[in-house]
């Protein structure tokens, strides 16, 4: 038989879950919905009648009914509470079918000596349509950063980065790879010549050139006014020099169908193992050696250097 001061209990937290600005429902151990408000009936799209007495999984997807059981039983066990805020977050299915984010907060609550769970519900799709607006846009943000405005390519920043990841996985044994500069030669008579809007394309051009004449694999960016880099990995000197003649011959093809009197010095440097000198400014500074070496020998060549031991 149900004490009077038991039933007075279930009423005041019937009472209590009524007033209060939330969906909320009590739970008993075993899952089962013994309690619920009008605000999660109109939330979840069921009548009162369907959930009370109702199973808890109906309110959730499927594929976390499961794993959800294994929650319910730790929060009994610990009687750990979960503030708003500090709580769960995860879908909830509604009676026609529909899921959408909710955030829960959990509450330990006991009538007549009897433990039960109060579960206190919001609706967090704005909420999380804007999480997710605000990293779509921080992401946008951060491309934006390593993105050469004019070519689309990588810019300096970027090449820095991931020239930095390529010396950590040389130093780990993951893989070798060549680095090239390539400046584009008298590329300044074409400014000089038919303007810098002329320019501008023929820069979006070569990019675009480049960019096709290497590997899906290979990192290209543009790191000056007229200067590119380009990063091979797993590439030995010799296919680096042949991806890199390709290049330069893609390169000549395009800037002659524009009548672009420019042609391409590239300096390579190949880090194929690790020691103290394989720092982003040594390996720089190898390939733009040999680079301005070609630059000297007549322009319109590929020339490459070797690390210091």
């Amino acid at each position: 038989m149900v004490s009077e001061r038991g039933m007075k209990d279930e009423r005041d937290l019937s009472e209590l879950i009524e007033i209060i600005p939330d969906a909320a429902l009590v739970v008993n151990k075993d899952g089962k919905i013994v309690l619920v408000n009008r605000l999660a009936t109109t939330l979840f799209g069921y009548e009162h009648a369907d959930l009370h007495g109702a199973s808890l999984d109906i309110l959730l997807p499927e594929n976390i009914r499961s794993h959800h059981q294994n929650h319910v039983a730790h929060f009994f066990d610990t009687e750990q509470n979960r503030p708003m805020g500090r709580g769960f977050r995860f879908l909830g299915v509604r009676k026609n079918g529909d899921s959408f984010h909710v955030d829960i907060m959990l509450s330990h609550v006991r009538v007549k000596h009897e433990p039960y769970a109060i579960a206190f519900i919001r609706d967090a799709t704005q909420f999380k349509q804007t999480e997710e607006k605000i990293r779509r846009e921080l992401e946008s943000e951060r491309k934006q950063a390593l993105t050469d405005y004019l070519t689309g390519l990588a810019n300096r920043r970027a090449f820095y980065q991931e020239l930095d990841d390529d010396i950590a996985e040389l130093r780990a044994g993951l893989h070798t790879f060549t680095v090239a500069l390539i400046d584009l030669d008298d590329f300044k008579l074409i400014n000089d010549t038919y303007g810098h809007d002329e320019g501008d394309r023929a820069l979006q051009t070569i990019a675009n050139a480049i960019k096709d004449a290497c590997r899906g694999s290979d990192f290209v960016a543009r790191i000056g006014g007229d200067e590119f880099a380009t990063i091979h990995p797993s590439a030995s000197l010799s296919d680096a020099e042949t991806i890199l003649q390709r290049v330069r011959e893609r390169v000549l093809l395009v800037t002659e169908q524009h009548g672009w009197q420019v042609s391409l010095s590239i300096g390579i440097c190949h880090c194929g193992t690790y020691s103290d000198n394989c720092t982003v400014d040594q390996i720089l500074r190898v390939a733009d050696q040999a680079m301005y070496i070609g630059k000297r020998r007549g322009k319109n060549r590929i020339n490459s250097g070797l690390l210091p031991n």
